[in-house]
């Protein structure tokens, strides 16, 4: 008996060490051009000052997406390492970076299946990229926008506004006392 307990207990360890392969999800070049952001480009918004400012593209890089890779690559870090057991998918992360404001950084991730992150400072979203309808800024009609708002359920105060297109990237981004309108 003490013999089947302890080929027993031997095949349990053996197989928790087996090597687990990651599979990936693949993203889609409909996913990927999400992010509508090319090499060289540059996109001119205005603040909440009304001054122009210049976000020019820095990364756009297309890795093995996990935790740790997203927080990584909207860092500036290496993001082709992935840790094991934990990649799930390829992911599209573009980041835009200001130079004329402290280099003030907007990074774009794009996953399969339209799953999107956004992220600025301190706000991080995460969201299903599907547009809402079309929409008006600064006087300019869009189509197919994506629109997300959020107030304190508690105070009612707004705690942000964030319009987006594929076709033209971030139209309209509000937290706090900082806003970024496109300019076409």
């Amino acid at each position: 008996m003490k013999k089947i307990w302890t080929i027993g207990m031997m095949l349990l360890l053996m197989s928790s060490c087996v090597k687990h392969t990651n599979i990936y999800l693949k993203l889609s070049e409909e996913d990927a051009a999400a992010i509508p952001y090319r090499e060289g480009q540059t996109v001119k918004f205005l603040n909440q000052d009304g001054d122009t400012l210049t976000y020019q593209l820095a990364r756009d890089e297309i890795y093995p997406y996990n935790g740790e890779q997203y927080i990584n690559a909207i860092n500036g870090g290496d993001v082709m390492h992935p840790a094991p057991h934990s990649t799930e998918c390829y992911a599209r992360t573009v980041i835009l970076i200001c130079e004329e404001w402290n280099g003030k950084r907007l990074c774009f991730t794009a996953r399969p299946e339209k799953e999107f992150s956004f992220y600025s400072d301190d706000l991080d979203l995460n969201i299903s990229l599907l547009p809402n309808g079309p929409c008006t800024i600064n006087g300019i009609d869009y189509e197919h926008v994506h629109h997300e708002i959020l107030y304190s359920q508690y105070t009612g105060e707004l705690l942000y506004d964030w319009y987006y297109n594929e076709d033209f990237g971030l139209l309209y981004f509000e937290k706090g006392d900082f806003s970024l309108t496109r300019i076409p």
